[in-house]
């Protein structure tokens, strides 16, 4: 089987989709990549493995809408170019996001494609209406939830629940105390080395009510540092830092470089609120980036996280809202750590995309 895999921007942003690719290598699949541009160190794992990969290139030239639309036009005009070169007309069009595929909607009508949905985009309906013209043509459709895969079901009145890929990563080196490879982790970890720390990796912003973790652990009063690590939103940091003294910010550290840092923690962080369906339903790359070190995790009790984290009992999914729940949570975790690590690590061990990604390959063949 050919697979001809689009990406419409930074690959790097998106490890379900080197996951996806990394998967159809192992599974034997002839997989071309073409993506917006890519960090070399993704090219790296490609050309180790021999797999083909095409550059864009993509760059803009303007900022705002403008923008945008410039970098729109330009993956229209390279999708263009390449369905009309002489590529095997048995090949799958394989989309990593729902936007790679629906931009060049009118290019892959009589096309076979596999449709990749990273996100449930309730509260997008831009989003949402350009889905609907061509999820119901998609030869397979991925998602990376269970709830996700129902509410689309019901959504576009689909045949069959889409595919369930959970966001594990496919590299993870699931092993404490990693050797830092770079001067910008090692930087990092001198910081937090010899320190007992909470760690909460992902956008920092308002709407993950780490303020209230930081009064949790201000009212425990206990010596464990609260460490921050991804982008900054609106100058989260420093209210944190106000209400607990003990608290670092890393900064950003480049996936998956941010997993030597991880492998220094002892709990993982992992909250939502509620204010949409994707938070609630949330798929979240780092439950399985914690979980693959056997951290356990603290978690908003929101329900993708009580049917992954808290099905498995790998860490405490609490109202995050509330300091007394919070600050019980990491009590809780502490007293019956190991517990909670060995079955975070069970998690882990006992999510297999591998065989998901060879459900969906069988699906081709049968439906090609």
């Amino acid at each position: 089987m050919k697979v001809i895999y689009f990406i419409r921007n930074a690959l790097q942003l998106y490890p379900p989709c080197i996951n996806q690719i990394c998967y159809l290598d192992d599974l034997g699949v002839d997989v071309t990549v073409y993506f917006g541009e890519c960090t070399e160190n993704v090219k790296l794992i490609f050309d180790e493995r021999k797999i083909r990969y095409i550059d864009f290139n993509i760059k803009r030239n303007f900022k705002g809408v403008i923008g945008k639309l410039e970098s729109i036009i330009k993956y229209k005009n390279c999708v263009k170019k390449i369905l009309n070169s002489k590529i095997d007309r048995d090949s799958i069009l394989w989309f990593g996001t729902a936007d790679s595929a629906f931009m060049v909607s009118n290019l892959i009508k009589n096309k076979n494609y596999v449709l990749s949905i990273l996100e449930l985009y309730d509260d997008n309906n831009f989003y949402r209406r350009n889905i609907e013209k061509i999820i119901k043509n998609a030869l397979a459709v991925i998602v990376c939830e269970e709830n996700r895969a129902s509410i689309m079901k019901h959504w576009w009145n689909l045949r069959e629940k889409p595919f369930i890929m959970p966001n594990k990563p496919y590299f993870h080196p699931q092993k404490l105390r990693i050797t830092p490879t770079s001067d910008l982790t090692k930087n990092a970890i001198d910081l937090i080395k010899n320190k007992k720390i909470i760690l909460y990796q992902g956008i920092i912003s308002k709407d993950r009510e780490l303020n209230i973790l930081a009064k949790a652990l201000h009212l425990l009063n206990k010596d464990i540092y609260l460490v921050l690590m991804g982008n900054e939103i609106n100058a989260s940091v420093d209210k944190i830092k106000t209400i607990y003294k003990k608290t670092l910010y890393l900064g950003y550290i480049p996936a998956p470089l941010h997993l030597e840092i991880t492998s220094y923690a002892s709990i993982g962080i992992a909250n939502y609120d509620d204010s949409s369906l994707n938070n609630i339903y949330c798929a979240p790359n780092k439950i399985y980036e914690y979980s693959g070190f056997g951290l356990p995790m603290l978690c908003s009790d929101v329900i993708g996280l009580k049917y992954t984290v808290g099905l498995y009992k790998a860490g405490i999914c609490c109202n995050f809202k509330n300091i007394i729940e919070v600050a019980q949570g990491i009590l809780n975790i502490l007293e019956s750590y190991q517990e909670y690590s060995l079955n975070a690590k069970l998690m882990f061990d006992t999510t297999d995309n591998y065989l998901v990604v060879k459900k969906i390959i069988k699906r081709l063949e049968e439906v090609q």
